[in-house]
């Protein structure tokens, strides 16, 4: 049964768009197309027609053949129109002796004979494009040279590799020697990328921020007349700069590395590892493992430790918060307490034994000399060496020193110096590494020693970038991602989980307690996702009954939505639209149990003709995603970052950020809001132990709550990292907001029709007015591209005839992105993100250019166990300023009044069950 509209009686207002937007741009664009390169794009496109209707015509003229049998004899239906329609059938080429036999046959039969013609102009054209292709490659080889001498594109090439760059700087220079045509495939494949991706963390884009201007009422909500404005020449590129961090996989390894001597341990800061947990003659702690995972970020794992001696842990608790040094510790333990100033020597050495051995057991640990957000720890790291006193650490100060000199000079570097920098930096962190006793091992190749970005520090002009139609639809779509998301599930399993473990209306006084618990809630909500609603309980206020309110408002929706699309004829190449009545009145058929508290999106968008706007993700908002790059943008854009999130939470509101790094430099976030949760109060305004969870029972969900104040917090993780990768014990505060995984797949269906290898999976585009939710996709299994492959290397250098026969199969356009296939679910959701992150990056293809045509069995032979050809939708534009412009736009939406969740007498006898002071 459909899920009941949860706000009927008043309409819900649309999300609204947060003023402040992200802009990505590409710094390179492809030149205008050469006559040539034109050329050969022209009569492969016919020839690709051509394919389609020859194949097209074998029914009917298989059927006119046979047919045929009473205009001719015996010997001649045997000898000729058999073996031919054996042919035609079987998608083979007749021998030429047998062509050469038709004698009247095609005078008889018209379907022959425009079968013929057909065939014979396709010899035509691949003629013609033989002939072309030797001009073409030429052109395509001009065109990657032209790339190949950009400033930008050479910075971007050496902060990859230096052998990357090397190859690069040959291919500006046009040769044509052996080795030059052995690198073309990896050198374009990244020119490529240079041209059509806008993923940050590389000079491949430069990001920059500006304000949205509000539609005026004059706006009739024409998106087509913004088109321009996309791909302008004045964004302030100029006044970019690059922002060039120090890998913190290294710097954190290295202190840990340091800071395990006794003789540096004892000149630090200490804190407990996590809060006690305390249950009388016995003490719990949460303690972490950190794991070097190929030098790209630290794999953190809990382990919860529970030990006697109560009493002596429990004072260390105290007397470390703040975090204080070993001796000091020592010294406050032995007097029992801070004011004694003059301990007995004897306390004073068992107190010491006593610490080191809480320290060997990882239940104390330093604090490091550097704030965990800290953009450029490395000074404060070498600052803290040189005052330990040591000759050796001096030294190590020294060439710690060096590291952040040379880190600092690369941004501004030459692009040969960053190559030689970039050695350099790698050497001598695999060598500092390994003398501290961290060797990398046989990683050392792929060691990625800093990140870098290009920011545009001028406010960007966005006016014209989005009118009312884009507003409205933006709105609409925020309303359409909350039923397709999977963060509403998670909240139902982690409340679901809190209340066996804790009862209604209970309290968990230690974050890390309920972690593996929520880290859990988050499995289970995936795999019920991809499996549909459990059991019973349908009211909503169980993870069941939840559940199957979300998936029947879905199956309502997408039943609908393909009602719809088969009565517009269905096909693959149909698109399908959503009714647009029916996405703009979701936000009242939520159930209220979802949709009291606030939400917000990130949408990343893209123009294309028409005024078609295209949307390439949709994401968690709250400023995840745009945060990190406040500290380099002009100063405004922190503060209309504050406001959004200030006025959707309400006036009052406890707002705190929390933001674990685990060494990826693009959760390095500044703080906008007034808190933030963290490790210790050193660094952070809440420690983690002046924060508790609590099942609130008048929203009937999980909450955090500061205990001081007894003040809900609304807890916003800033960071890119995928939150289940992070550290366990954060997993609670991670979810208090976790939307932000949408997939709208459901709403289009899977067409399945044979090919080579075996079945081809389409699936149409999806819009929403003229939003572009999902592009066009073609999906190929491992054995076909093995098919595929193996004709494209049996044709030759440039396999025209292949990619025109295989175009016209698959119904592909020229311009593509090549994705891997996605893997198999039903694996835990940490481990597919993990492996998800050896997998091939998308690929732009474009298949109507002759050198892509001959790097493309390369390429797809990186995608061995499947691929997905989606169209370039907007292809990369020519001539043009940038090739590529993306917005990063947010929106928002205050919670909303409901009350459905649990019945008023239940609530009452929790609470009364409940009076007891939990904490």
């Amino acid at each position: 049964m459909p899920a009941a509209p949860a706000h009927a009686g008043h309409a819900v207002p649309l999300p609204r768009i947060a003023p402040g937007a992200l802009l990505r741009a590409t710094l390179l664009s492809l030149p205008a197309e050469t006559a040539p390169a034109a050329a050969f794009r022209a009569s492969l496109a016919e020839l690709v027609v051509l394919e389609g209707r020859l194949t097209a015509l074998v029914p009917a003229l298989g059927d006119a053949l046979y047919a045929s049998r009473a205009d001719h004899t015996e010997e001649f239906h045997r000898d000729v129109v058999l073996p031919l329609r054996r042919a035609v059938h079987n998608g083979r080429e007749p021998r030429p002796a047998l062509l050469r036999g038709l004698d009247g046959l095609p005078g008889r039969v018209p379907e022959l004979r425009v079968w013929l013609d057909a065939r014979e102009r396709r010899e035509e054209l691949l003629t013609a494009l033989r002939s072309g292709t030797g001009p073409a490659l030429a052109a395509g080889r001009s065109v990657l040279a032209g790339l190949c001498r950009e400033p930008s594109f050479l910075r971007a090439a050496s902060f990859t590799s230096a052998d990357l760059l090397r190859a690069v700087l040959r291919a500006g220079h046009g040769p044509t020697d052996r080795r030059a045509r052995k690198e073309e495939a990896g050198v374009l494949r990244h020119a490529t990328r240079a041209v059509a991706r806008t993923t940050p963390l590389s000079a491949f884009t430069a990001v920059g921020w500006g304000v949205l201007p509000r539609p005026s009422a004059a706006d009739r909500g024409d998106a087509s007349g913004n088109e321009a404005s996309w791909n302008g020449a004045d964004l302030p590129v100029g006044s970019s700069r690059a922002v060039v961090r120090a890998n913190r996989t290294l710097v954190d390894t290295l202190f840990a590395a340091l800071a395990e001597d006794p003789r540096r341990r004892s000149t630090l800061p200490h804190r407990m590892c996590s809060s006690l947990r305390d249950s009388g003659a016995r003490a719990a702690f949460a303690r972490s493992r950190t794991a070097f995972t190929a030098a790209r970020f630290l794999a953190v794992e809990d382990d919860e430790v529970t030990l006697g001696a109560a009493e002596p842990l429990r004072r260390l608790a105290v007397l470390c918060d703040p975090p204080a040094k070993l001796d000091a510790l020592a010294g406050m333990l032995a007097g029992g307490g801070p004011a004694d100033p003059d301990p007995d020597p004897d306390q004073v050495a068992a107190a010491t034994a006593f610490l080191r051995q809480v320290c060997d057991a990882g239940l104390l640990v330093p604090v490091e000399p550097y704030d965990p957000q800290d953009p450029d720890p490395l000074p404060r790291l070498a600052g803290w060496l040189r005052d330990t006193g040591a000759p050796h650490d001096r030294e190590l100060a020294l060439r710690i020193d060096e590291l952040s000199t040379a880190t600092g000079e690369f941004g501004t570097a030459e692009p040969s110096h960053r190559a030689a920098l970039l050695a350099t930096l790698r050497d001598r962190w695999v060598t500092l590494l390994a003398e501290v006793g961290r060797p990398v091992g046989h990683s050392a190749a792929r060691l990625t020693v800093l990140s870098e970005d290009v920011v545009m520090r001028q406010p960007i002009r966005l006016d014209g970038f989005l009118g009312a139609a884009d507003h409205r639809a933006l709105g609409e779509l925020a309303s359409l991602s909350e039923v397709f998301d999977l963060g509403p599930v998670v909240r139902r399993q982690v409340r679901d989980s809190f209340v066996a473990r804790y009862g209604p209306g209970g309290v968990c006084p230690h974050v890390w307690d309920f972690g593996a618990d929520a880290d859990e809630a988050w499995q289970r909500a995936s795999r019920a996702a991809d499996g549909g609603a459990p059991g019973a309980d349908g009211d909503g206020s169980t993870a069941a009954g939840g559940i199957r309110q979300i998936a029947a408002l879905r199956a309502e929706l997408t039943e609908a939505v393909h009602r719809a699309h088969a009565g517009r004829g269905g096909g693959p190449d149909d698109d399908v639209v959503l009714p647009a009545g029916l996405v703009a009145g979701l936000g009242s058929r939520m159930p209220s149990w979802a949709t009291r508290r606030p939400v917000s999106y990130t949408g990343f968008v893209q123009r294309a003709d028409g005024g078609v706007l295209c949307v390439n993700h949709v994401y968690g908002g709250w400023g995840r995603f745009s945060s990190r790059f406040l500290d380099s943008l002009d100063p405004g854009a922190a503060r209309v970052a504050a406001t959004s999130v200030s006025g959707t939470l309400g006036p009052g509101a406890t707002v705190a950020q929390v933001r674990p790094v685990s060494g990826f430099n693009a959760n390095l976030h500044p703080r906008f809001v007034p808190e933030e949760i963290g490790p210790d109060r050193s660094y952070a305004s809440l420690g983690m132990d002046d924060v508790e969870l609590v099942h609130d029972l008048d929203g009937d969900e999980v909450r955090v709550r500061v205990k001081a104040t007894g003040a809900w917090a609304d807890v916003l993780y800033a960071g890119v990292f995928a939150p289940l990768l992070l550290q366990p014990r954060l997993a609670p505060l991670l979810m208090d907001h976790p939307h932000g995984i949408t997939d709208f797949g459901a709403l289009v269906p899977r067409h399945l029709s044979p090919v080579p290898g075996g079945d081809l999976v389409r699936t149409p585009r999806l819009r929403h007015r003229h939003l572009v939710l999902r592009r066009r996709r073609w999906e190929l299994a491992g054995p076909t591209v093995a098919v595929l492959l193996a004709e494209l290397a049996a044709e030759g250098e440039v396999p025209v005839g292949t990619v025109a026969r295989w175009r016209a199969l698959l119904g592909v356009p020229d311009q593509l992105y090549l994705h891997t296939a996605p893997p198999a679910r039903g694996g835990r959701v940490d481990e597919e993100l993990l492996s998800a992150l050896d997998r091939p990056r998308p690929q732009y293809v474009d298949l109507g250019d002759a050198l892509h045509l001959r790097c493309l069995g390369k390429w797809l032979a990186r995608h061995p166990s499947g691929v997905v050809l989606e169209e370039a939708l907007p292809a990369p534009a020519r001539d043009e300023a940038h090739a590529a412009v993306e917005l990063v736009v947010e929106t928002y939406r205050a919670g909303l009044p409901g009350g459905d969740a649990v019945d008023a007498r239940a609530r009452g006898a929790a609470r009364r069950a409940n009076r007891r002071d939990d904490r």
